[in-house]
């Protein structure tokens, strides 16, 4: 489970981001919260679910950009020797931070044990990276990256107790990504396969959408069961897709089309296909959704999705939400963290207030990310959609006055 994460120089954040999933000492709705038991006998509470509000271009989608963009590192995809870090993406509107290095850092518990990963890089290459995990209550360096004098290569300084022979890697890629790919152990291997395995849904972006298709398809295909469950979950939804076939056609491409039911007369007469693309993007949008719900719940990892309100009733935001909530369905501890501009899923009745984040963006193109709990006047009775609504909170859009486009004189009267 993910306790704390933090990036700095990405995109439109200039400065640090920290997020975190630790709760307060509030004790209202314990429900919102799961224990998670560690190897060296302590106990630590965590969130199931995080929502994060804003108004448009606020620089809520960066956050799951961030995390997508990580995991395909992590996992050695977009990166070739010599080429570009597709992940730095430095804040451009400011002189002193448009050449500076992007950093991230993310703390986690997996099987038991709570890690810390932190990298540090430029448009080239890494300039840091480290894993630090506690086994036994006290931390102990499992790896660090050393950089050579010869600059077409990086190694490792592994803790002694690994027995781990050098380890060389392209300036570009990702130490990490060797414990994926090729070279076991288990302590490095577990976290390498947990952020790996985060599962990030933005499909509705154009140019994800086919590729997060093809992931979801190939991912279902894999387990007949998988499709089964999505399958009754689209129908609960009431999507009137009845089921659904992926396949990989003879040119290689992934192809899903949904079964819906034929009448004659009102009377069932069989089932008519329609291929993906001509699906409602409300269909469309809970396929992708639903197949990376699927996905966390199965592995007990986290799920980042971004605007989970888009072509959504406020009705199925709320059901996923619940999903996460109850510790049956959600019996691997997985975590839910969304962006939205839903304020109905601001009910203080089913929500807390460490559970409520909001970016806002300054006069200078600069985001920040705040909680709820920055507010000392906040209580978890508080009608958290009223005050926000009523910009108590900021993150909302503001809007100069427009008069004077439309207004004659200025809207001044004759």
């Amino acid at each position: 489970m993910i306790l704390n994460l933090s990036f700095t120089n990405y995109r439109s954040f200039k400065d640090e981001c920290v997020f975190s999933m630790e709760p307060s000492k509030s004790e209202a709705k314990r429900e919102n919260l799961c224990q998670v038991e560690s190897k060296d006998g302590s106990t630590l509470q965590v969130l199931k679910v995080a929502v994060v509000f804003g108004a448009n271009a606020s620089g809520k989608t960066n956050i799951v950009k961030f995390l997508y963009r990580l995991k395909r590192w992590v996992l050695n995809q977009d990166i070739m020797a010599g080429k570009f870090i597709p992940l730095y993406d430095p804040f451009k509107f400011d002189e002193d931070s448009v050449d500076c290095p992007c950093s991230f850092s993310i703390e986690f518990i997996t099987s038991g044990v709570r890690y810390k990963y932190n990298v540090e890089f430029n448009k080239k290459e890494v300039l840091a990276e480290k894993l630090d995990y506690w086994p036994n209550g006290r931390i102990i360096p499992l790896y660090e990256r050393n950089i050579g004098s010869d600059a077409s290569y990086h190694q490792i300084s592994a803790h002694p107790s690994l027995k781990i022979k050098s380890l060389q890697v392209f300036p570009n890629q990702l130490l990490l990504s060797k414990f994926v790919i090729d070279t076991p152990c288990e302590e490095i291997t577990k976290a390498a396969i947990y952020l790996s395995t985060i599962a990030i849904s933005n499909g509705y972006h154009e140019d994800m959408l086919l590729g997060k298709l093809k992931e979801c398809a190939n991912w279902l295909m894999e387990e007949s069961s998988r499709a089964e469950k999505l399958k009754e979950f689209l129908i609960f939804a009431n999507t009137g897709m009845n089921g659904f076939q992926a396949k990989i056609s003879e040119s290689g491409n992934v192809e899903v089309d949904g079964f819906h039911r034929r009448f004659r007369d009102k009377i069932e007469v069989g089932k008519s296909a329609l291929p993906f693309q001509e699906e409602s993007f409300g269909t469309r949008a809970l396929f992708l959704l639903g197949c990376s719900i699927l996905q966390s719940l199965e592995n007990g990892t986290p799920l980042f999705a971004d605007e989970i309100d888009s072509g959504l009733h406020v009705y199925i935001n709320q059901l996923i939400v619940n999903i996460f909530k109850d510790k049956r369905i959600n019996n691997k501890n997985a975590q839910l963290i969304f962006t939205t501009h839903n304020v109905n899923l601001l009910d203080s009745n089913s929500i807390r207030k460490d559970q409520i984040w909001f970016v806002e963006k300054d006069a200078y193109g600069n985001s920040e990310l705040y909680a709820l709990t920055d507010f000392e006047d906040v209580r978890e009775t508080t009608p958290f959609a009223k005050w926000y609504m009523a910009s108590k909170f900021g993150a909302v859009p503001t809007l100069k006055s427009l008069e004077s486009l439309f207004v004659e004189n200025n809207g001044t009267e004759e």
